[in-house]
């Protein structure tokens, strides 16, 4: 059974690159990853957040929604460093989980966390990320 995988098992087996996403998901990733390595560091993201977003208040939703996942995930998130460019399974997880609230899919959203969180703490998610999808949304349409 030995020899060269195929194309298909080797698309299976592939992890996203951030040079492949569009800008809006390679920002959060970066938010994301910088705002843990500060968390971990007892320091505030929010000035990197507020030039990664381009304003404070949606550096804000962001940081909550960091804070809030760091509080409630069964174990630590696991991010790359800045420079990398392979993505962790709960990178692409933030990112499925702002695209569920971008759709306005709360069933999507509840389902990819009930298995891994209680429903109280979904529904502070979901709050946190409405939050920052709405503001980020707007401040994005304003530019």
């Amino acid at each position: 059974m030995g020899g060269t995988l195929s194309e298909l098992a080797q698309s299976l087996t592939a992890t996203a690159r951030i040079s492949d996403m569009p800008t809006g998901q390679k920002s959060v990733i970066m938010a994301m990853r910088v705002a843990i390595l500060a968390r971990i560091e007892k320091q505030s993201p929010k000035p990197y957040l507020t030039r990664q977003f381009g304003d404070e208040v949606t550096a804000g939703h962001f940081a909550h929604i960091i804070e809030l996942m760091g509080d409630c995930w069964p174990e630590p998130m696991v991010v790359h460093r800045p420079c990398c460019s392979s993505v962790t399974y709960d990178e692409m997880l933030l990112l499925d989980l702002v695209t569920a609230t971008v759709q306005n899919e709360p069933q999507h959203f509840d389902g990819l966390l009930s298995e891994m969180i209680g429903r109280s703490d979904r529904q502070k998610l979901g709050l946190v990320f409405a939050k920052f999808v709405n503001h980020f949304a707007y401040e994005r349409k304003m530019r």
